[in-house]
């Protein structure tokens, strides 16, 4: 089976996000949670990445991470990797604990970017886990709204300062995403870049010159297959309990039968 198509870039932002393995838990307690942030924080140093938002759900987990070396694959495979093996150990199990190769794909600026630092938040209220994203331990929402539950190797600031470094006004913005005031997926363009028009035609430009021609998923990216079934999949990746609705707020854009999240 081809692999996917990786776009690996220095100074980059990227969306990541792993399952476990059918689906299956990859997180059984506390201890459990905990020990992932812990190993999240040595990938940080490991690789010089920075982590702008997280969450941590029972059969998942969402990242938005800064690279400053081309090195998203390497950091992503070896957190992984890592965590399984002390996983496995820890509960006497064996196997894959992730399922195949974790999904990503790049943002193009401040205003995605801050879209969808508030759409991984939102992940365990849309999961109907929480009343409150506050009541939610495993996100690093607390982190952005209290300076009391920031942590060294969380970058926050970014994303507040284009809310002119207020919390309250961050925690403003949160709420209105949760109603459903901006679809921001709507601009996912391939199931690879969420961005502008623009962004995604820069992205495609990076796919020809860079040979991907030679990889079955590049031919078929750059085919641009319009396949409405693939967004479906890529929101239900993604986490969303009623995909169709979002659907219904924007066309979906030149989506590939063969390049996944």
């Amino acid at each position: 089976m081809a692999r996917p198509l990786r776009m690996d870039y220095p100074d980059t932002f990227y969306h990541v996000l792993s399952r476990g393995n059918e689906k299956r838990d990859i997180y059984y307690d506390e201890k459990d949670y905990l020990r992932f942030l812990d190993t999240l924080e040595k990938a940080v140093e490991r690789f010089k990445l920075e982590v702008h938002a997280y969450v941590l759900m029972k059969n998942h987990y969402h990242l938005l991470i800064r690279t400053k070396e081309a090195n998203l694959s390497r950091a992503i495979q070896w957190l992984g990797l890592s965590y399984s093996v002390w996983f496995n150990r820890r509960h006497e199990r064996s196997g894959h604990l992730f399922q195949g190769r974790f999904k990503s794909f790049l943002i193009e600026n401040d205003r995605y970017f801050t879209a969808m630092c508030l759409y991984i938040h939102g992940n365990p209220l849309r999961a109907g886990i929480v009343r409150r994203l506050w009541d939610y331990p495993w996100s690093s929402y607390r982190a952005y709204a209290d300076r009391r539950y920031e942590v060294s190797w969380l970058t926050t600031g970014l994303v507040l300062g284009i809310h002119g470094g207020s919390r309250k006004g961050f925690m403003k913005v949160q709420e209105m995403s949760l109603r459903g005031e901006e679809n921001i997926l709507g601009e996912l363009w391939h199931g690879l870049y969420l961005g502008s028009e623009g962004f995604s035609e820069e992205c495609m430009g990076r796919v020809k010159r860079e040979g991907h021609r030679e990889k079955p998923q590049g031919r078929s990216l750059l085919r641009g297959r319009d396949i409405g079934a693939l967004a479906l999949e890529i929101l239900e990746r993604l986490g969303e309990r009623n995909p169709e609705s979002l659907l219904k707020v924007r066309k979906y854009r030149c989506w590939s039968r063969d390049v996944t999240i």
